[in-house]
């Protein structure tokens, strides 16, 4: 049996680490040390057996050509294809065709590989594909109606697991040395709101954060009167350390883009209650009155002073466990497409 993920590329970034240069999120890292979760996750179906060829498509750009696949310890390879996701008839026939968003350079290969069992799973917030999938997931309950209505195909709901072993052994009992974890481990782009921490730190004066994520040195400039440590790029498997020397989480991402933010859950693992803004894409999963608040601009450093106040009386840790339970594992995913009589033999 043979899976393929089409996936759009995700942006690699160079980062110069304790003497060596560091790819973030890229389909070069070994899944070992990976912190791209889809990296993971395919590779994961290669190892318990459920197939025996795992695929990512990426498109060639002028960055990155056709070449020879990449091809990981667990045997996933990682493809950089021709435009339109060129799929040969010599080719291996795939039996399933996994759509990570909608782009319309998706469409040829979509059509040409009309019998293989096609799974959608939305990137960001835009969960309605242009194509009818046989089973679309969703990362919300909110929208299962809508995507029923609007692609007729099955919907099931679909949690990411929740974060590796780096953050729900991380936990530290000694004195906090932050009040807030911001954190973006790639290059910190727009979308996650950086300026918006600092509006909130200048109302905020006594309260201090740590920045995980590169930056530049405009930015330091332009914050070097708030509390602020700058921590900038590190592998996640050193994060949790860090993560659970601060009281609270704090998430400002807007939804445009960005779907799950998995920082969310890292939070969690490490013990953290979030404050997460009401403009982030699916903080109703995660948030209640035991993990934290979900707050508008205006209301965000009133909830962050409440969250800081009680974060030493919340038992995250425990609550975490219960989202690790509910999370979407591999095998899940898996029996979910049985259920749904796709051409899978499990």
């Amino acid at each position: 049996m043979k899976f393929v993920m089409l996936r759009a590329l995700v942006k690699q970034t160079k980062v110069e680490y304790k003497g060596q240069t560091a790819i973030n999120d890229s389909p070069y890292e070994d899944v070992e040390t990976s912190s791209d979760y889809w990296t993971v996750f395919a590779s994961k179906l290669l190892e318990k057996g459920w197939y025996d060829e795992v695929e990512i498509w990426y498109q060639e750009n002028e960055d990155h050509p056709v070449q020879t696949p990449h091809i990981h310890s667990t045997g996933l390879k990682e493809i950089f294809k021709p435009k339109g996701y060129g799929y040969s008839s010599y080719e291996k026939p795939i039996d399933v065709l996994f759509v990570r968003g909608d782009m319309k350079e998706y469409r040829p290969v979509i059509d040409q590989l009309s019998n293989a069992f096609t799974i959608y799973y939305p990137s960001g917030p835009y969960y309605c594909p242009s194509f009818v999938p046989n089973l679309s997931f969703v990362e919300d309950p909110i929208q299962i109606d809508t995507v029923k209505l609007r692609t007729g195909s099955n919907v099931e709901l679909f949690k990411k697991s929740c974060v590796s072993k780096y953050f729900s052994t991380n936990h530290y009992v000694g004195k906090k040395q932050w009040d807030i974890a911001f954190v973006c481990c790639a290059p910190i782009a727009e979308r996650k709101r950086l300026s918006l921490l600092f509006k909130i730190l200048r109302k905020l004066p006594n309260v201090s954060a740590v920045v995980i994520g590169l930056t530049d040195e405009k930015l330091i400039e332009e914050a070097k009167e708030l509390n602020i440590t700058w921590k900038g790029w590190m592998p996640r498997k050193e994060m949790g350390l860090v993560l659970s020397r601060c009281k609270i989480g704090l998430v400002l991402s807007t939804a445009e883009k960005d779907g799950c933010p998995r920082v969310i859950m890292e939070y969690l693992a490490s013990g953290l209650p979030i404050v997460v803004s009401d403009k982030t894409c699916c903080s109703s999963i995660y948030v209640n009155r035991q993990t934290g608040f979900v707050a508008s601009d205006e209301e965000l450093p009133e909830a962050i002073e409440e969250c800081i106040e009680i974060s030493g009386f919340l038992d995250i840790k425990n609550y975490f466990n219960t989202v690790l339970s509910m999370g979407c594992s591999v095998r899940h995913f898996a029996e979910t497409v049985k259920k749904h009589n796709g051409p899978i033999n499990l």
